[in-house]
């Protein structure tokens, strides 16, 4: 990593760490005074929060420090009320609505006289004080990957551009700079307004964006008369073109005479007009990502990774990468391995996109080639670009605006060995009663881990189950504690979902886009509840045969598929197993099934103590002397685990007669 873009990282590391320290100085957690040191005046943190209890180890106290003051570090709510200066500046006077609660760790000044601030942790020479505020750094949230992602974006631009950092700040910080930011990949639009409004790390920042694309007339800025920020026009994308002419000029004029900021942002170099391009002060453009760019991120987010034991894709394959590819790779929490894995499988995804819709366009070239016209000139002239992804659908892609219907459900954290009271998530371990369902979880969460450990190939697990069982006997609540157990993402879907389209055709898509979004999300779990309503492929002259033979076929060559994608376990879940057809049941695709019987009395009992906890003693508890007798029309576990025992103990006994 070079070291522009190590800056820029670490400069949205320092703000997050800030953002931090500022909240808990307005939560109470933490006190501020201004200070002297050598001439210079610098802010100066103490902490508030009773500092003997920490014992050196930064590991044990983080953990007991997001414990006790994990909710003051959250932005308490504010009502505002926004009146203008006399240069129309907008001021807002705040008033907190909700403080966190009051914690008997909190030290207030009469407290904390005999304590000073180089007092040090018993049994090292470590500043209290200076160790204290390390913790509210450590407890900051990181930031955010698209964050990332388009800072290091920003970086090459920079270093493509030949200019130093600080000519590009000295543009910046500018009355009224125009800027121009171009980069070739999907994503790139969205993920930089987003940098520009949420962080400051562009100087001036964060901005209160105005979408020149939705400004009428001159007037629509005094809308934003009430913000505190400062205003920046955005005119990104395609949606530049619907603004052009005198009414290009006029949105430009009303922007610069009130020192806003203009920002032209494109994907596409067509898509800048002339007049921004001469105006501009600062152009700032780059290319298709490459293997340096995965290699920094990986450094960024995996700092103890061997990068050179990686098998990081090659310049060649990272081109076909995009943002949204990158931030839906890498996720908090992923194994680097798998990451490495999902960058690979969306990598051929995408080739095999543009293969595809290539291969459609040279047909259609070569039927209007004898018939030249404006449309077929106007097609040639830009067949370098990319088609639009919600113009083509192809090889699985999905289009943004139509989705799956699918559910995404992310596991829930499981308690560590530090941590009590903490109610624990429902996971396999905890689960009575699913026998050989249970056994299957368990054998899979080894086989995981052996996965991870590069020990087994995904080929030699078993990571296809059918479940059937009559209603109500916990079905999808086994997905959903599989999620857990093995900490990886749940996409949830039926057949009824894939069935509202109507149409054929929304079927299938449907269907195709469940799959492809659950091999994004790679290793994840994708739940297919109601399987038994792809129903069997009947005959050709049954009435409307076509369509259900077609429905499961796809499901066929679906399932298929995703026995050669790995990081991919598929769970179906039915009523009626019967009623599926026999080919989905074979070998390679749903080939283990296992049926969930009713629970039995003991069963029973172990999931009411379960879910009950400690209230299952009241229930089962001897009744107190004077107390009126229970009713025997009414509900008593005491009598049913009794009557229970009572037939166990006549089965022997008769057993033992014979």
């Amino acid at each position: 990593m070079d070291k522009l873009a190590r800056l820029f990282v670490h400069r949205l590391r320092h703000l997050a760490r800030r953002e931090a320290r500022r909240i808990a100085l307005r939560n109470g957690l933490l006190e501020g005074k201004i200070v002297d040191v050598g001439g210079h005046l610098l802010f100066r943190y103490t902490p508030v929060f009773d500092t003997s209890r920490l014992s050196g180890d930064p590991v044990r106290d983080g953990a007991w420090f997001r414990r006790n003051f994990g909710d003051w570090l959250v932005v308490p709510k504010e009502t505002g009320n926004h009146t203008s200066g006399p240069a129309g500046d907008g001021v807002v006077t705040t008033q907190t609505v909700a403080a966190p609660f009051a914690s008997p760790l909190v030290t207030f000044h009469r407290a904390r006289h005999s304590m000073t601030a180089q007092d040090t942790i018993p049994g090292s020479s470590i500043d209290r004080r200076a160790y204290a505020i390390g913790l509210v750094d450590r407890a900051a949230a990181m930031p955010l990957v698209s964050h990332i992602v388009a800072a290091l974006v920003l970086a090459c631009a920079v270093r493509s551009s030949g200019r130093s950092l600080r000519e590009v700040v000295h543009v910046l910080t500018r009355v009224t700079p125009v800027v121009i930011l171009h980069a070739p990949l999907d994503g790139f639009e969205r993920e930089t307004l987003r940098l520009v409004e949420k962080s400051r790390l562009v100087p001036g920042g964060p901005f209160a964006v105005i979408d020149a694309d939705h400004m009428f007339d001159d007037n629509h800025f005094d809308v934003y008369e009430g913000e505190t920020r400062k205003r920046l026009v955005a005119f990104s994308g395609a949606g530049v073109h619907r603004v052009t002419g005198n009414a290009l000029r006029r949105r430009m004029i009303s922007a610069l005479s009130r020192d806003f900021p203009i920002l032209a942002i494109a994907e596409k170099r067509s898509d800048i007009p002339s007049l921004l391009r001469i105006s501009a002060d600062l152009s700032l453009e780059t290319g298709k990502l490459d293997r340096r760019f995965v290699a920094d991120l990986v450094e960024v987010l995996y700092p103890d990774t061997a990068i050179e034991t990686l098998g990081l894709p090659s310049d060649s394959d990272a081109r076909w990468l995009s943002l949204e590819d990158l931030v839906l790779a890498f996720r908090p929490g992923r194994h680097v391995r798998d990451v490495m894995h999902v960058l690979a499988t969306l990598i051929e995804r995408n080739r095999g996109d543009l293969e595809e819709e290539d291969g459609d366009g040279g047909d259609k070239a070569s039927g209007s080639a004898s018939t030249p016209s404006t449309t077929s000139t106007e097609k040639a002239s830009g067949s370098e670009e990319k088609p639009k992804p919600s113009e083509t659908e192809s090889n699985g892609r999905w289009k943004k605006d139509k989705p799956s219907g699918a559910e995404v459900i992310q596991p829930e954290p499981l308690p560590t060995a530090d941590e009590s009271g903490f109610k624990p998530p429902v996971s396999i371990e905890t689960l009575s009663g699913y026998g050989r369902a249970k056994d299957w979880a368990l054998d899979l969460k080894a086989d995981l881990d052996d996965y991870r450990a590069s020990i087994l190939a995904w080929s030699e697990m078993s990571t296809k189950l059918l479940l059937s069982g009559p209603p109500g006997t916990g079905k999808t609540t086994f997905a959903r504690a599989l999620c857990n157990s093995l900490q990886i993402p749940l996409v949830v879907t039926s057949v009824s979902t894939w069935l509202q389209g109507g149409h054929l055709n929304d079927v299938i898509d449907k269907m195709n886009r469940t799959f492809v979004e659950a091999r994004a999300m790679a290793p994840s779990i994708l739940f297919i509840d109601e399987i038994d309503g792809i129903g069997k492929r009947q005959p050709a002259e049954r009435e409307y045969a076509d369509y259900w033979n077609a429905v499961v076929n796809k499901a066929l060559e679906l399932l298929d598929g995703a026995v050669k994608s790995e990081g991919l376990i598929i769970v179906g879940a039915t009523n009626r197993p019967d009623d599926i057809d026999d080919a989905i049941k074979r070998s390679g695709r749903l080939e283990t099934h296992i049926e969930i019987p009713k629970p039995d009395v003991p069963t029973l009992a172990e999931i009411l103590a379960l879910h009950l906890g400690d209230d299952v003693e009241a229930l089962i508890r001897e009744p107190v002397a004077d107390a009126p007798s229970e009713a025997t029309d009414g509900f008593s576990l005491k009598q049913i685990v009794a009557d229970h025992l009572k037939e166990e103990a006549e089965d022997e006994r008769k057993g033992g007669g014979r």
